[in-house]
């Protein structure tokens, strides 16, 4: 049937072409084919429905087709019954399907009738969210359907296209949330921020049809608990250098929109900060647990110091194996190509942490470090470690942590602002075994 349907259109794109052709179309075509009607979206398809006050609309297209489709038609649309649903699919594929109850739809139509006219006629199937939920709870196991089948008693129904069978994957509420919930630094240059304007973009995660009203505050408790699992050291922005609106309404037809936050960085001393942004209450539906927090996060960077003049140490260096590289001093020496490597041909083996103490011959308040990783793809290996600083080199402060990635890039490192002459980065982790090595240390400060 297929390959005869396929070779029978190829010949009326020829007879079509040809306007005086001497054959008559209703003696090449037989009568069926003149007029074959198919749905549109037709075989399986999942449906999530949204539990809202509304019904959920699907619709159906039913599409007349054919040699001369000017020609009337007429079709019903029907919903399979449990037992023709088993013959049909659940035996077949050894699946449990189950037919929700009537009370959970109605359409708009039943009987299409097509004009000459006519090219395809629409049903509108509107499912009650909350009957479908009670249904599917009865049987949490079962595959909740409703199929439907167009047939007609006049007119050719392609039998292939003939079934819209909706599969119900379940009944959520609307939740409103941010689009971007993960922590994304942005970096400002100390002494040259002025008032800027973050554009914070929220929404509901189905079309809006209400106007939905939305509070926002801060969430300073957030900041804790992220610098608790992350090692950082975050504060909040102080009051009166930000300005969050506190109610917004996200107005029927617009599904996201952009809450706009005012920084006045001129305010700002050189340290990281997080404005931890909160949906605190909606007028309708859910706040999405998983982004219920936007959280804007800032690094005002202190000023690059100049190592001319500063010395390293290490507790661990390779002296002969590295060739020009290896010592401790080479991750002050400006030189890409060199490197600090910790011992593996010479000296004794020394276990983590790896220790490298930096004097910078003067006291600063340290408020950044930068890491570069040696540069070879293959060696990338410093992983994850501390920072300290001391006046003395004896009394350390630890003032942050690092987790270092696998890239070439300068990688830099916010601590909380501390004075002193010596800084010492002590190295936990390897990505290599027990060696590890970078190309360079920098420190950011208040002079």
């Amino acid at each position: 049937m297929k390959i005869r349907t396929i070779l029978l259109m190829g010949g009326l794109v020829l007879l079509g072409a040809c306007s005086e052709s001497k054959y008559d179309l209703d003696q090449l075509v037989p009568e069926e084919y003149h007029k074959i009607l198919y749905v549109n979206n037709s075989g399986k398809q999942d449906l999530t429905l949204y539990d809202t006050d509304e019904d959920n609309k699907y619709t159906l297209s039913v599409v007349k087709s054919g040699s001369d489709p000017s020609l009337t038609a007429s079709v019903k649309v029907s919903v399979l019954t449990q037992a023709e649903l088993d013959e049909e699919y659940s035996e077949p594929e050894g699946t449990n399907y189950k037919l929700i109850g009537e009370n959970c739809y109605s359409l708009d139509a039943t009987t299409l009738d097509f004009s000459s006219a006519d090219r395809y006629k629409l049903v509108n199937i509107f499912l009650k969210p909350q009957s479908v939920k009670a249904f599917m709870e009865t049987d949490p196991e079962a595959v909740w359907v409703l199929p439907l089948q167009v047939t007609s008693e006049t007119d050719s129904i392609n039998a292939e296209k003939n079934e819209l069978f909706l599969k119900l994957t379940g009944v959520i509420t609307p939740a409103i949330g941010f689009a971007n919930s993960d922590v994304e630094v942005k970096l400002l240059d100390y002494g040259s921020v002025s008032t800027f304007t973050e554009k914070v973009k929220f929404g509901l995660d189905t079309d809006n049809k209400w106007d939905l009203e939305c509070k926002f505050v801060v969430d300073k408790e957030y900041i804790a608990e992220y610098n608790a699992d992350n090692g950082t050291n975050f504060k909040v922005l102080p009051e009166g250098t930000y300005t969050v609106p506190e109610m917004v309404t996200l107005p029927n037809g617009t599904t996201n929109m952009e809450l706009e936050v005012t920084i006045n960085g001129d305010q700002l001393v050189p340290g990281d900060y997080m404005l931890p942004v909160k949906i605190a209450e909606v007028s309708q539906f859910e706040i999405s647990a998983a982004k219920v927090v936007s959280p804007l996060a800032f690094r005002v960077m202190g000023h690059k110091l100049d190592r001319a003049g500063w010395t390293a140490e290490a507790n661990t260096e390779e002296l002969t194996g590295e060739g020009a590289s290896g010592k401790a001093g080479c991750a002050l020496d400006d030189n890409l190509a060199t490197y600090w490597h910790s011992t593996w041909q010479t000296g004794n083996w020394v276990s983590f942490p790896f220790e490298i103490i930096v004097d910078t011959k003067t006291e600063h308040t340290f408020t950044q470090f930068a890491l570069m990783q040696r540069q070879n793809e293959s060696y990338t290996d410093t992983k994850s470690g501390k920072f300290y600083v001391s006046s003395d080199k004896e009394n350390w402060t630890e003032v942050g942590r690092f987790s270092m990635e696998k890239i070439l890039d300068r990688q830099v490192f916010g601590v909380t602002p501390t004075k002193g002459r010596y800084f010492k980065v002590s190295i936990e982790e390897s990505y290599r075994g027990t060696n590890a090595s970078l190309s360079e240390i920098y420190a950011y400060a208040l002079e």
